[in-house]
């Protein structure tokens, strides 16, 4: 997805691709609870808590769609990684989170990852500067989008979620087009429904991996999208990490995986006994 966003570059308004992007993802999305007599899971009564976590989300989508088309695709997607670390922040402040020195010392690990990666283009002296700091600010905005699900009561289905996420960024998306949009050539239309096309399956699978393996499998894989944007960003547009992204991005991924491991332990400890009934007298 991310691949035909950065070839389409500044060609065509970001929000012209994620107009396309929310509309393919709600009819699909329409369609399958239509399909399975699922219709009902798409009315909610809790407007408000979608409406927090779907704007974050949106904002976060502007922002990744635009960091792609400024800053190679191995820095995006480094960056990215620091998502998990703003959970863990915002976590403690929102949700009150208590953070112990695994977690802690994650931060540490990670806070130092994005100094030496953000290092090169603190001087502002060069147009990645920009990109770089949209690339950090779709990270951040993703956690606060993370943090409102967790506090979204009732457990909404993921059908239900998804739903007003996609018609929320559509909207807003829509409303680009009196900034001006482009009439697109054919190749130009073909990476515009191919990026709505890949980041609806995209979205759909990954809800889909959540019901057949836990969250604890599945989220360090996602760390392989690190190795798939270096090939892409090389193949295609001769990409080449600096050395500031190759060592700073393993900081960052192991910050990422100590908070993991952490929570997966957690879960994994078991509850204490429970205590005995008292004999009645």
């Amino acid at each position: 997805m991310t691949l035909c966003v950065k070839l389409l570059g500044p060609a065509v308004p970001v929000g012209q691709t994620i107009f396309v992007r929310g509309l393919l993802s709600i009819l699909l999305l329409a369609l399958i609870a239509w399909h399975t007599n699922q219709l009902h899971l798409l009315k909610t009564n809790n407007l408000k808590s979608h409406a927090l976590r779907s704007l974050s989300g949106t904002v976060s989508m502007f922002c990744l769609f635009t960091a792609v088309t400024m800053i190679p695709l191995a820095d995006v997607t480094a960056i990215s990684f620091t998502s998990p670390m703003f959970i863990t922040l915002l976590a403690m402040v929102f949700l009150g989170e208590q953070i112990h020195r695994f977690r802690w010392t994650a931060l540490a690990l990670g806070f130092i990852g994005v100094l030496i990666m953000l290092g090169p283009h603190l001087t502002f002296a060069d147009g990645a500067s920009l990109g770089v700091l949209v690339a950090l600010g779709a990270a951040m905005f993703s956690a606060v989008a993370m943090i409102f699900l967790r506090m979204m009561s009732g457990g909404e289905h993921a059908l239900t979620i998804t739903f007003y996420f996609s018609l929320t960024f559509m909207v807003c998306a829509a409303l680009t087009a009196f900034g001006g949009w482009v009439v697109p050539t054919l190749a130009q239309w073909l990476l515009i429904v191919g990026a709505g096309v890949l980041g609806v399956a995209g979205q759909l699978v990954m809800t889909y991996s959540y019901r057949y393996a836990p969250a604890s499998t599945i989220a360090p894989l996602d760390y392989t999208n690190m190795i798939m944007s270096v090939i892409l960003g090389y193949v295609f547009f001769a990409e080449i990490p600096t050395a500031s992204i190759w060592i700073g991005a393993p900081l960052v991924v192991a910050g990422g995986l100590i908070i993991l491991w952490r929570e997966y332990a957690l879960k994994k400890r078991p509850s204490p006994p429970a205590p005995e009934p008292t004999p009645e007298t």
